[in-house]
C-alpha cells in the first residue's frame, strides 16, 4: 500500500481572491514501479474529472476548491518522495529549478548537471 498526497500550490495562497493551497491524501494498492506514471494518471484524472482515481479524489476535495486540475508547480508526494508538475511531465522536486512570476509558479525546469 502506498501513501499519496496531492498539493495544489501553483497559484499561491491568496484567500482574499479565492485562491487556496490545499491537499488531498489517499492510499493506493496500485503497483507503483514507475511513480511518474501514477503522477500522469492523477494529472489525467484531475483534468478530465473522470476515472477510478477521480472517484477516490472527488469526495476528499475541499468545498472551497475553485479548480482541481493539476498545473505546473503542483506537487504529488508518493511514499515520501515529492514529484512536481514540470513544464513537461513530472520530476523529483530536488531535480528542478522553480521559477516564479509574482507568487505564482511560472516554470519548472530540470536543473542542469554541471560536469
Amino acid at each position: 500500500m502506498s501513501q499519496v498526497k496531492i498539493t495544489w500550490k501553483a497559484f499561491g495562497d491568496k484567500p482574499e481572491i479565492g485562491r487556496f493551497i490545499s491537499s488531498v491524501e489517499f492510499e493506493t494498492t496500485l503497483d507503483i514501479q514507475v511513480p511518474e506514471r501514477l503522477c500522469e494518471s492523477i494529472y489525467h484524472a484531475t483534468n478530465t474529472y473522470s476515472g477510478a482515481l477521480w472517484d477516490v479524489l472527488e469526495p476528499k476535495l475541499s468545498a472551497t476548491r475553485t479548480h482541481t486540475s493539476i498545473s505546473i508547480g503542483d506537487e504529488i508526494e508518493i511514499d515520501g518522495q515529492v514529484y512536481i508538475c514540470a513544464d513537461l511531465g513530472f520530476e523529483k522536486i530536488e531535480d528542478v529549478e522553480i521559477k516564479y512570476f509574482g507568487d505564482s509558479v511560472f516554470r519548472v525546469v530540470k536543473k542542469e548537471v554541471v560536469a
